[in-house]
């Protein structure tokens, strides 16, 4: 059984551009509400008090709970902030894999495999490259056998 975790890099891509919406919001607001001061300050803590408390708590947190793992009889997903949640899938369900990567995935960590099998689908998220090879390849090997 292989054990595989987010990787780190792509909560900080996600972390900058929470930051750079947070100051196009700001700008706008100060553009568009600055007659309306009290409005104006209002939305801007709004803003950055939901940004911080998403990005910066929320996020990390999720990244840190969640953990997949791979074996030969099995995929389970276990994630989940206030209430853990198991997704498992047997690997005779298994029916086909779908690799997702962005552009510059190695760096930011933007791959996903999608394992469908019969009647639901399990996404691992934010996987290494590596990784995700390795998922994809097992997971082929697995179907192939059959």
């Amino acid at each position: 059984m292989r054990k595989y975790q987010m990787k780190g890099s792509a909560l900080v891509v996600i972390n900058v551009a929470l930051i750079i919406v947070l100051i196009a919001l700001t700008v706008l607001a100060r553009l568009y509400l600055s007659s309306f001061k009290i409005l104006m300050t209002v939305l801007i803590c709004l803003f950055w008090g939901v940004g911080i408390l998403f990005g910066f708590i929320l996020l990390p947190a999720f990244f840190h709970r969640t953990v997949i793992y791979v074996s030969g009889t099995e995929i389970t997903v276990h994630t989940g902030l206030l209430f853990l949640r198991r997704e498992h899938m047997r690997m005779s369900a298994v029916q086909y894999v779908t690799k997702i990567t962005f552009p510059f995935s190695g760096i930011t960590g933007f791959n996903f495999v999608l394992v469908r099998g019969l009647g639901g689908t399990v996404m691992l998220p934010f996987l290494r490259t590596n990784d995700s090879l390795d998922i994809t390849n097992l997971l082929q090997l697995k179907i192939t056998e059959r």
